[in-house]
Parts: structure tokens; sequence; C-alpha cells
């Protein structure tokens, strides 16, 4: 996701005249201000506002506050000598508490109490809204919620404060509350491209590809070099299955920036959907000379070597993957099927028990192949359509492993029956049924 710039300061200062029955009423303020010079520059702002050199010397810090809202409560009538300031953590309780000091002060008059200033310091807030600090999601979001209720932020900064609750919100995969603060942003500021984008990448992540697109679409016009967007309009048009488009999405951002090493890989992804792995093996190739750490195009390339039956390059690839990921459990899985299909002596190496821990999905396959669980009982502890159909492509290739080919072509065969579009399980039983069945 990407975030709109702001500007973030540091401090917020109160001042007030200490007495205002006897020296009258004059207030300062600043907010989002340089620390070691907030103080001094309320206190000049409280001393313009008096009308008398009493006025001016009773001038009087009373509060310091950072990420903190003050209001100030008076009676504006017969002199206005009734007053009362709060500070409290959101502008409606410094508001409430001040106009409770009015009413206590006032008397008979508590009912002509009002605010008169209220205003809110948004330094750390902007800071952690923006991401610039390293805090949990939770405190981003509660940051940027401060920010948009504190009623002191310019159109522009509202826009900003959205658009970076929303990229917390995409973060935390809650697509659909960032959706909403994408289209808030937008309700404000319809000509960001960035804006568009990141929606554009909310709905593909949850799976509405049409509304991605349309929104890749306004980026696009609003800026059409956007390589970017046309990188991610090629992946929701490969999403819905439509290749030949999301080919020529990836092609067009090539031709925008020819180092796009993402774009070459998932070109490659595209080729191999439509079932072209020459061109898709180049464009992994290009991928790789292009951006020689990118542990997503060797993925990529080794299970493209194992479709192609190449089980040793499969293997060395989803090595070079489990090296810079040792986490990513599906690579542990299909390296040491590939190493297993080459006839490697160490394959049984490449599986490390407890990964991932307990049942976690896809541990109960592991432990297929280690031996301590049988292939019912891994299928048994699939809990979702799409595990169930995973299940059936491991199964397949333990029976074959076992020398049970007529299972491990049923196996592969509902897999491939079953599986989405998109996953390796089904492009894998696919081939594999290819190579049981030559033509």
């Amino acid at each position: 996701m990407l975030a709109l710039p702001r500007m973030a300061a540091a401090d917020g200062a109160l001042a007030i005249t200490s007495n205002a029955t006897q020296d009258g009423v004059a207030y300062g303020f600043v907010r989002n201000f340089p620390a070691p010079t907030a103080q001094a520059a309320a206190l000049n702002t409280c001393r313009g506002m008096s009308n008398t050199q009493r006025t001016q010397a009773s001038c009087r810090i009373v509060g310091m506050f950072t990420d903190r809202c003050f209001a100030i409560a008076l009676v504006p009538q017969g002199g206005a000598t009734t007053l009362a300031w709060a500070i409290e953590t959101d502008r409606m309780a410094a508001q409430r508490k001040a106009l409770t000091g009015c009413a206590s002060a006032a008397g008979d008059g508590a009912d002509q109490c009002r605010v008169v200033q209220s205003r809110c310091d948004g330094s750390t807030w902007a800071e952690q809204c923006g991401g610039h600090t390293d805090v949990s999601l939770d405190r981003r979001i509660a940051s940027c919620t401060a920010l948009i209720g504190s009623g002191d932020e310019s159109d522009a900064d509202l826009v900003g404060d959205y658009v970076s609750r929303g990229n917390a919100h995409a973060d935390r995969q809650d697509f659909d509350q960032a959706i909403a603060d994408y289209g808030e942003a937008l309700g404000r500021n319809p000509t960001q491209p960035v804006v568009y984008y990141n929606r554009a990448a909310a709905w593909r992540l949850k799976g509405d590809f049409d509304k991605a697109i349309a929104d890749y679409d306004r980026a696009i016009a609003l800026n059409p070099r956007y390589e970017d967007a046309f990188v991610n309009r090629g992946i929701a048009y490969a999403g819905k299955g439509d290749t030949d488009r999301a080919i020529s999405e990836f092609t067009t951002a090539l031709m925008l920036d020819a180092g796009d090493a993402a774009a070459y890989r998932n070109r490659g992804d595209a080729y191999v959907d439509k079932g072209d792995l020459a061109l898709a093996r180049e464009d992994y190739d290009e991928a790789i000379r292009r951006a020689p750490g990118d542990a997503d195009a060797y993925r990529s390339r080794g299970y493209l070597h194992f479709y192609a039956g190449d089980f040793a390059a499969a293997a060395d690839d989803l090595a070079r993957v489990l090296a810079a990921e040792p986490d990513d459990t599906y690579a542990m899985i299909w390296g040491y099927l590939a190493a297993a299909r080459a006839g490697a002596a160490d394959a049984g190496r490449r599986l490390r028990p407890g990964v991932p821990a307990g049942s976690q999905w896809p541990g109960p396959v592991v432990e297929l192949f280690l031996g301590s669980r049988s292939a019912e009982a891994a299928l048994a502890a699939a809990r979702t359509p799409a595990q169930t159909c995973e299940a059936q492509f491991y199964i397949g290739e333990w029976k074959l492993l076992h020398a049970d080919k007529a299972g491990a072509a049923a196996a592969w065969q509902a897999a491939a029956d079953s599986c989405p579009r998109s996953f390796i399980e089904r492009k894998g039983a696919r081939a594999e049924l290819t190579r049981l069945t030559p033509p």
C-alpha cells in the first residue's frame, strides 16, 4: 500500500491569564509545535491578545500537551471574567470538562458558558498514523482515528489520515474497513491515483476482481504511466482467468519499465496458466537475472520445473527459497517432493518435523510424508475445501512414491477437479496426470 505524505511536528502548549476576574481574559496556544519553543510561542500569543500591560503580565503556561486536546470555556458577556480550561485525551472530553469548570465558577450564569477555543496536538498521532514509527497496527489505526476526530485537520490532512488508516486496515487484512477509508479519502479528493490504486489492491485481495480492475482503470486514467497499476491490473485479470489480458497488462508494464522483475515474474505465472511453459521459463529467468535475490521468482520457477518434470532443477530452486524464507512450508514440501522424484538419497532431510506446529495446516501433510500420519488422517485433518483439494494432491504424491499409480491418479484427478485455478496443487495435479497418460 502507498501512503500520502504529511508533515508532523512535536508539541502543544496552552497559556491563559492566571486571574481572569482581576486581570482580564487572554489566552494563547500552539499545537504541533517544536517542543523547545512551544511555551514561549503560546505565551507570546496570549500576550498579543491582551489589551493592557496587567493582562499581558498575567499570562501563564497552564499546560503542555502532546497527542491531546484542550478547550477553553467562558461566559462571553459581562466582561467575560469567568474562564475555565481543560486538557484531555480527546476534544469532546476537553470541552465537557472546560464547560463544567466554567459552570462551577459562574454560579447563576452557568448556562451562559460557551467553549470559545478547542484544538488538538497530533504530533505523535501523525507519525504513528502514517506508519513512520514502529507501532502496532491497532496503535496506527487509533492514532489515525484520533486525528480524524480532532476537528483540527485540514482537508488535505484528512485525505492523508484516511489513506493511512486504510493502509493499516489493509495490513491487518481488514479489507472492508480499508475500502471504506479509501472511499472517504476519494470523496474529499478524487484526483489521487494512489488512493484508487490502494483501494484496487484491497478489492483484489478481497477477491472482487471486477471492482479492483475498475479502480486500477481510474488510477491509470489519472496517471497513464502508472506502471505498478498495470502490473496489478494484470494480476486481477489473471485472478479472473483472463490470461491473455493479464499477459497484455504485464507487457505494457514492461514497456514502461523494462527492469521490473515483478512484471516478468507475474507474466511468467500467466504463461504457466496458459500452458506455455517455455515462455514462462524465459520470463522467470529474466526476473531472476534482474533481481537475483527475489525468492518469489525462484519459487515460481521451482514450481514450473516441477510441472515440467525437471525435478532436480525444481529441488535446487526451492532450496534457494527456503534459504531465504525458512518458514515457507509449501516450498519445503515441494522441495522434498522434487528431490524425492529426482532420486536424491537425502530427500527426507528437507522435511522438518513440527513445521508448522501442531495440527496447523499444512502440518498434517508434512506428517504424511514423514510417516507419522496416514493418508486418511491427512485428508481428515483438512478443515476447508481449499485444504481438502490440497490434501488430495499431496496424497497423490504420497501414493506415487509408494508405487500406487492408480491411487495417485485418482487423488490427482480429485485435486484437478476441485482446486481453484490459481492453486499450485491444481497445476501440479494436471501436470502429473499428463505424465501418467502421455499422448
